[in-house]
C-alpha cells in the first residue's frame, strides 16, 4: 500500500512557516511516510522535507486536504494541517486506519451546539440520528469507489453550504460540517476513538503544556469528556497559533536544521572533548578506567 502525509499551505508566508515547521518535526522524529505539500507559496525549501510539492490546479476549497489522490498514485493518505508538529512516527495511524475509506478521530454528538449551529435542529432537518463531532486537523482516507463517493458528497455540501444551517469557517465553508455531513448522507466512514491520540488540540488543558521539540516532549493533562494525560501522535497547534511557545518550536526546529547544515556528522564542540579529557583523568585517579 503507498502511504502519503500530506498537508496544504497556501495563502500568507505564515501558513508556508507552519508547515515547514510540520515537515521538520516530521524529519527530526525519523518519520519515514512519503510527504507531499500543496503550495502556491514561494521562497521556501519545500524539497528538503516533502518528496512531492504539487501546485493547485482549483480554486481554495474547504477540501484541500482531501484531494491528495487526483494529484498521484497512494493508497491511503494521512492529511494534516500544517499548523502541527510531530512527535510520534505515523505507522501506527496508517494500520490503525487500514481499510477505512475515511477515519476521523472524535465522539459522537445528538445535541448542543458545533459551528454555530443546534445540532439537535440539523439532525430534524437531515433525519439522523447522530452527527460525528471532531476535529479536522488530521484526516485519513483511502483510494476507493467509498471515499469517491464521500467527495462527491462533500462537494455537493460545500457548493450548498448556506443550506446546512452550520455557520461559516472564516468566510468559507467548514471543512468538519462538509465531512460529518457526507459520512452521514452516505453511511461511509468511520468516527475512532479520541483516545487514540494520533492527533490532539489540547483543548481543556489543565495546567502547563510541555512542549518542547528539542526533547520531543509535547504532554499535557486535558479535561475534554474526562480527566486525562495526553501525549498525541501529532499536536495540532490550533488555538496555540496564537502563544509564542507555539513559534518558539518553530524556530527551535529551524536553528536544528542550521546546525545540521553546518556540522559533519558525529560533530563533537571543542567543550565537550574539554569536558571528556577532565573526565577521563578523573576516573583513573579512581582507578576506575586505566
Amino acid at each position: 500500500m503507498k502511504r502519503l502525509m500530506f498537508t496544504v499551505a497556501r495563502g500568507k508566508p505564515r501558513y508556508a512557516e507552519m508547515a515547514m515547521g510540520l515537515g521538520r518535526s516530521l524529519s527530526l522524529i525519523g518519520d519515514e511516510t512519503p510527504r507531499a505539500v500543496l503550495t502556491d507559496i514561494e521562497g521556501y525549501d519545500w524539497a528538503k522535507y516533502f518528496d512531492f510539492v504539487w501546485k493547485p490546479t482549483e480554486p481554495r476549497s474547504a477540501l484541500d486536504k482531501l484531494f491528495a489522490i487526483q494529484f498521484g498514485e497512494f493508497d491511503a493518505v494521512y492529511a494534516i494541517d500544517g499548523d502541527c508538529l510531530a512527535f510520534k512516527r505515523l505507522d501506527p495511524v496508517f494500520a490503525h486506519c487500514r481499510a477505512m475509506p475515511l477515519a476521523v478521530q472524535g465522539t459522537w454528538q445528538t445535541e448542543g451546539k458545533w459551528h454555530g449551529a443546534e445540532v439537535a435542529s440539523v439532525l430534524a432537518k437531515e433525519n439522523l440520528a447522530k452527527l460525528p463531532k471532531f476535529n479536522g486537523g488530521a484526516l485519513y482516507y483511502e483510494k476507493g469507489p467509498d471515499f469517491d463517493r464521500l467527495l462527491e458528497s462533500m462537494r455537493d455540501i460545500e457548493g450548498n453550504y448556506a443550506d446546512t444551517g452550520f455557520g461559516d469557517f472564516r468566510g468559507n465553508a467548514s471543512e468538519e460540517v462538509c465531512v460529518a455531513l457526507a459520512m452521514m448522507r452516505t453511511g461511509i466512514g468511520q468516527v475512532i476513538s479520541d483516545d487514540t491520540d494520533f492527533m490532539n488540540t489540547g483543548a481543556g488543558i489543565i495546567g502547563k503544556l510541555h512542549l518542547d521539540v528539542t526533547s520531543n516532549t509535547c504532554r499535557f493533562l486535558s479535561r475534554k469528556q474526562k480527566v486525562r494525560y495526553v501525549e498525541p501522535y501529532v499536536f495540532h497547534a490550533s488555538e496555540y497559533c496564537n502563544f509564542s511557545t507555539y513559534w518558539r518550536q518553530l524556530d527551535l526546529l529551524k536553528r536544528l536544521e542550521k546546525y545540521e547544515d553546518t556540522h559533519r556528522p558525529g560533530y563533537r564542540s571543542r567543550w565537550f572533548k574539554f569536558r571528556r579529557s577532565l573526565a577521563r583523568r578523573l576516573l583513573k585517579l579512581q582507578g576506575r578506567i586505566e
